[in-house]
């Protein structure tokens, strides 16, 4: 049961969407640290000045700063995306084509970490958008190229960068190929996963009333069992039966006995408590089970629907009088089946029509 004393209230649809972009936020941060933990194996290696290490540490801790606020404020609510993918994506290139640009020798770390920065994208933006980044990033690398070739006229330098750009510029179109099909794959996984639930639910519930059918009866029952045999807590089964209810088929038809079934199994479940399981075991036999309720707990409950089922307002008018059920309640004995508990709930069913039905036995 909640707690309805502790004032903390469930988190909307909206905040668990606004918490799981923090969480994304934060996994791509940790991939900005490794990149700064790799730079500085190679200044140790004399690859990277310690100027251009402390700029891009600097650089690094903003944008990382920046994000969080921007999400913590709720201000990346205002953006087409409020994941804000785009825009971290490119910070995190152009924080590395800014280091490429002041460390050549830094070129193979960019290489793996801007396709390592794609493939967080890629699960998040749709494929004309990774072409953007792509074309953007491929740009922004032409630049610097440019840049440093023109302030040094270094063959060599050049040579290595130009090869460098040829292979991201080579690999980029079959990186955007298989990430589409992954998002493909990820979304039939989506939708059959859905299809799976909603197959699981259909074969739990009954088709006409909504409540758990007979096989998620019997699960059920079994497993309270199991707990109530570990914990020495009882258990509770009530039988429940609408009395006469062929004479509603004979009456009228099968589809206004389907209706008053309906109501009926509404009505019963409006009564339960969360811990409770009802369900329909065939034709107009229902089960409550009654987890942590002794005998007569559970017979007073079983009073309390049938007064309310007598009372209950039909969704036909008839001469047949109100309906009425009766109800066969039985605790569970520490070492019987559950079945055993089950078939004396039902012969106390039998007895309550054998007594003139409308009533409750145990």
């Amino acid at each position: 049961m909640p707690d309805l004393d502790s004032g903390s209230q469930p988190a909307t649809r909206d905040e668990r969407k606004q918490d799981l972009r923090m969480r994304r936020f934060l996994q791509a941060s940790l991939f900005s640290v490794l990149y700064l933990v790799v730079l500085v194996v190679f200044y140790t290696q004399g690859k990277l000045d310690l100027g251009t290490l402390i700029e891009a540490c600097a650089i690094v801790a903003t944008l990382i700063l920046g994000f969080f606020a921007a999400f913590r404020l709720g201000l990346n609510l205002r953006f087409p995306d409020p994941s804000l993918t785009v825009l971290q994506l490119l910070s995190a290139v152009f924080s590395m084509l800014f280091v490429l640009f002041r460390a050549p020798d830094t070129r193979v770390a960019f290489t793996a970490f801007f396709f390592i920065a794609l493939m967080f994208g890629m699960l998040r933006c749709s494929a004309p958008k990774l072409v953007m980044v792509g074309l953007i990033s491929l740009t922004g690398l032409a630049v610097v190229v440019w840049r440093r070739y023109a302030g040094g006229h270094d063959i060599e330098e050049l040579r290595l960068d130009l090869l460098e750009f040829l292979v991201i510029a080579v690999t980029f179109p079959w990186f955007v190929y298989l990430g589409s099909r992954v998002k493909r794959l990820q979304r039939n996984l989506q939708e059959v996963n859905t299809k799976l639930e909603d197959i699981e639910v259909m074969a739990r519930h009954d088709d006409l009333t909504g409540v758990y059918n007979r096989r998620a009866l019997m699960v059920s029952m079994e497993e309270w069992k199991q707990r109530v045999s570990a914990t020495g807590e009882p258990l509770s089964i009530c039988v429940i039966d609408l009395d006469l209810f062929k004479r509603f088929n004979d009456e009228f038809d099968h589809l206004t006995g389907d209706r008053v079934l309906q109501a009926f199994a509404q009505a019963a479940r409006d009564g339960l408590r969360s811990s409770d399981v009802f369900g329909r075991y065939g034709g107009e036999e229902f089960v409550q089970i009654l987890p942590l309720t002794p005998l007569a707990g559970a017979i007073l409950d079983a009073e309390r629907l049938r007064k309310r089922i007598s009372t209950l307002e039909l969704p036909v008018a008839s001469a047949l009088g109100p309906l009425t059920i009766s109800v066969g309640v039985a605790q569970y004995r520490p070492g019987e089946t559950i079945i055993d508990t089950f078939a004396r709930a039902d012969g106390a069913l039998y007895r309550a029509k054998q007594l003139g039905r409308n009533r409750v036995e145990c």
